[in-house]
């Protein structure tokens, strides 16, 4: 109700929220990762104006970034609502990226892919960071890391594009290759149960 409430607006019927969430089940079925916190955050990538689609996409790419950063199913959770806070105010605060580094999922292959969608997008990222002299600083002045960077990010990392998708959106067949690597390497990470608590 709370899904459909928030993007009836942009078209979404009664009949596509539950497939929607079928897909999330399924996903949460196969990882670490728990059903409820990730329907309980897609409430809040919807109430943040996210449309139905790339909210799903995104609470997928979280999750896959989460396990390949070695970070927890509740470490997940955190950093999928702050990342929702961050969404709904438009840009990615020092404060918002703070707590995905207390998350554990604030590492190099974020930052490189969330830099190569900037650059994609025209948000400056590469320049902000000369300017400003660190990935960390460009985010207390600059306002390159926007909603649309980090949802297209996440979607990338979540494997919802296939490569023939990225070059058709102007990525080199290198970058594409790379960032299916990553969108590969995190699903990895996010299905095979290591260890004993993971299972349960």
């Amino acid at each position: 109700q709370t899904i459909l409430a928030n993007t009836a607006h942009q078209g979404t019927t009664l009949e596509q929220v539950p497939a929607v969430l079928n897909d999330l089940n399924k996903y949460s079925d196969d990882t670490i990762y728990n059903f409820a916190e990730m329907t309980r955050n897609i409430g809040t990538f919807t109430a943040a104006g996210i449309d139905l689609d790339t909210s799903a996409a995104s609470i997928k790419g979280i999750a896959n970034l989460a396990a390949l950063s070695g970070s927890t199913s509740q470490q997940a959770s955190t950093a999928m609502y702050q990342l929702s806070q961050a969404l709904a105010a438009g840009k990615v605060s020092l404060a918002d990226w703070n707590s995905v580094v207390n998350a554990g999922m604030g590492g190099k292959v974020f930052q490189d892919a969330l830099i190569r969608t900037s650059e994609k997008l025209g948000t400056g990222a590469e320049k902000m960071i000369d300017k400003y002299g660190s990935f960390r600083e460009s985010l207390t002045k600059g306002e390159w890391l926007t909603s649309e960077v980090l949802t297209e990010t996440l979607k990338q990392l979540s494997g919802a594009y296939t490569e023939a998708d990225l070059i058709s959106q102007g990525y080199t067949e290198k970058q594409a290759k790379e960032i299916m690597e990553m969108a590969k390497t995190g699903q990895d990470a996010a299905t095979q149960v290591k260890t004993v608590t993971q299972l349960v």
